[in-house]
């Protein structure tokens, strides 16, 4: 009898250690499914990406690549390439705008294909997507991302936020959508609004075909405007 209760006795022991080993298993899958769902998310508010190779306006890149040059004459960073600033200024665009009522901000995203005008590398399908949340709170982030399939990386975003001690939303101005360069000339021209969509739209240089051929002489600016909307007490 002894020996049979110590037989069941080790048992016991086996299926309790069984059971904390099935315990730790779900435990460490879980906390492995929840580092991956927090590493899916949507990029840092003022943050650009992915990491990529950096250029200077002197030694540029030799393949197609956008916005990586370090030194560029006119924004700096360029992979610092979304920012805001109070409409009608010539203000310095920034990452972080308090809102006030009664102003209107724009929202501008900086394109330009890093590739040596010497090697003819011409940028293909190149298309801007802006993500411009239409939630209420006291900070909005607006992020923009430029897509292109010949490019490394394909993909690249940045974004800028928006910020109030008080709950706003932020509401486009409709018509003030344009892309700049000078290819379009003064005044620039008009995007579709499918760029605040997955589906976004196509950019270019003399027209909206998908195609930037590389060198500073043929970036661009997308712009709109926006307003923040406060509650009404």
């Amino acid at each position: 009898m002894k020996k049979l209760f110590l037989k069941f006795n080790d048992s016991h022991k086996m299926a309790g250690t069984l059971f904390m080993m099935m315990v730790l298993i779900v435990m460490f899958t879980t906390a492995c499914n929840a580092t991956n769902t927090s590493e899916e998310k949507t990029p840092p508010l003022t943050g650009w990406g992915p990491e990529r190779s950096t250029y200077t306006v002197t030694k540029p890149a030799d393949h197609v690549t956008f916005n990586s040059i370090t030194d560029n004459p006119n924004i700096g960073d360029e992979r610092n390439f979304v920012g805001i600033r109070e409409s009608g200024t010539n203000e310095k665009w920034t990452d972080n705008m308090v809102v006030e009522k009664g102003k209107t901000y724009r929202v501008r995203m900086y394109v330009h294909n890093n590739a040596a005008t010497n090697l003819n590398l011409v940028a293909e399908n190149v298309t801007a997507k802006i993500n411009l949340p239409t939630i209420t709170g006291t900070e909005i982030a607006v992020s923009g991302y430029l897509n292109s399939s010949n490019a490394m990386p394909e993909e690249i975003y940045d974004g800028a936020v928006f910020t109030s001690d008080e709950d706003f939303n932020l509401a486009y101005a409709s018509g003030s959508l344009k892309y700049e360069n000078n290819g379009f000339g003064e005044g620039g021209t008009s995007l579709s609004e499918s760029i605040f969509t997955s589906e976004g739209t196509k950019l270019g240089y003399e027209t909206l075909d998908g195609k930037i051929p590389g060198c500073i002489e043929y970036a661009g600016y997308v712009s709109f405007e926006v307003k923040p909307q406060f509650a009404i007490n």
